[in-house]
């Protein structure tokens, strides 16, 4: 059905059913999201920016990674917040994007996705989601986060080096709700704005709630994981989520608290 497709009239009719005050910008086709938004923000065009698009050429995942983003498959988008300076948790944003996704999900599908830490969302192990976050600077400071989200949806024959890695909400979901691109999209979008902007998540002093279903919808605290950074790498075992999202690795030389880098679990 088209207008179940990823389309720039579905688009603005869902953000005004959900009361989403967004900037929209909708290309069928473009190299990144994330790129688009960063070039508008030093345009100063970033007033609650929304960058979609059905097909990305040049998708980016985490540590310079490419994401597999097929024409018509999924969702591609970022959106942008600003920086005030004095946020408490900022550290949070991306794990409040991931628990967006997740929440979307759930709610829409009845997926229990994970989350690996950072933010990758996995489904029986597999990843259906990947987030990227970047921070634009302005006068040498962060003035804006863009959050770039890649949510794999139709049914994909995935190709052999994804394919016991990486799923979609079609290979998983068995039930009978149409797979709606576009509310799906605005779905996650209000999910962020509610964690972001209402609940004031990154300026609260009490994240209790967040920290909590972070924790109980974590893929990682539990496991053993090769720990990748760019000063070395080493095995430990994710234990907790701290109050600012970071993950608390254990090993023989003590207890530790990772706020980047890149974790792998180890089965």
């Amino acid at each position: 059905m088209k207008n179940l497709e990823l389309n720039e009239k579905s688009l603005v009719y869902h953000l005004k059913q959900y009361r989403a005050k967004k900037f929209l910008k909708y290309y069928p086709e473009t190299t990144s999201t994330n790129d688009i938004a960063k070039k508008m923000c030093h345009e100063g065009k970033n007033k609650e920016l929304l960058v979609v698009t059905d097909y990305q050429t040049a998708g980016k995942g985490r540590t310079g990674r490419s994401f597999y983003s097929p024409k018509g498959a999924g969702i591609y988008f970022s959106v942008v917040h600003e920086i005030s300076g004095n946020e408490k948790n900022f550290d949070l944003i991306s794990s409040i994007a991931g628990l967006a996704v997740r929440d979307t999900l759930y709610n829409m599908f009845d997926i229990d996705a994970k989350i690996k830490w950072p933010n990758d969302i996995l489904v029986n192990d597999k990843k259906i989601c990947g987030i990227l976050c970047e921070i634009i600077n302005e006068n040498g400071r962060p003035r804006y986060v863009v959050i770039g989200i890649g949510l794999n949806i139709e049914k994909i024959d995935f190709p052999d080096e994804l394919e016991y890695t990486a799923t979609s909400i079609g290979n998983e979901y068995q039930g009978k709700e149409e797979l709606d691109h576009n509310e799906i999209l605005v779905d996650i979008v209000n999910n962020i704005d509610r964690y972001v902007i209402r609940n004031n998540a990154l300026n609260s002093y009490d994240n209790s709630d967040v920290i909590s279903r972070l924790k109980a919808h974590s893929a990682t605290v539990g496991q053993l994981v090769h720990v990748i950074k760019p000063d070395g790498e080493f095995d430990a075992r994710a234990v907790d989520i701290d109050v600012n999202g970071g993950l608390v690795i254990s090993n023989a030389e003590g207890t530790s608290t990772l706020t980047s880098g890149e974790v792998v679990h180890i089965r």
